[in-house]
């Protein structure tokens, strides 16, 4: 017998998307926003194996940002664009999804708080 492969919760999905959304989504937008919620949920498990069981409050709201900010990014290949003396920066070279520094932050369990006597050497 093989390893059964251990299916971890979605941390969002799609109903979560578009109540942060005011685009409706259509049915192929829909379908799509269910396999970015999977993808970037299993995403969030492996770049923070120790989140906490149940996931923290802010696990929905993190990977529903994730998800939206891969939806806005633009076409492949097109990465910033320059209008004058202004450039901007359209999509992250990672490619669509990806999570930020903070957003991971939020995932992982706070460091408790030190409790008890200590000392300062001075």
């Amino acid at each position: 017998m093989g390893d059964a492969a251990i299916s971890l919760p979605l941390l969002a999905d799609a109903a979560d998307v578009q109540a942060r959304t005011e685009h409706e989504f259509t049915p192929a937008e829909r379908a799509r926003v269910t396999i970015l919620c999977a993808d970037a949920s299993a995403m969030a498990y492996t770049l923070v194996p120790s989140m906490p069981d149940p996931p923290p409050a802010t696990a929905v709201g993190v990977v529903c940002a994730v998800v939206l900010r891969a939806l806005a990014a633009p076409p492949e290949g097109l990465k910033e664009e320059a209008i004058g003396g202004h450039t901007r920066t359209l999509a992250h070279d990672g490619g669509g999804l990806y999570f930020t520094a903070d957003e991971l932050k939020l995932l992982r369990s706070p460091v408790p708080v030190p409790r008890g006597a200590f000392s300062i050497w001075t």
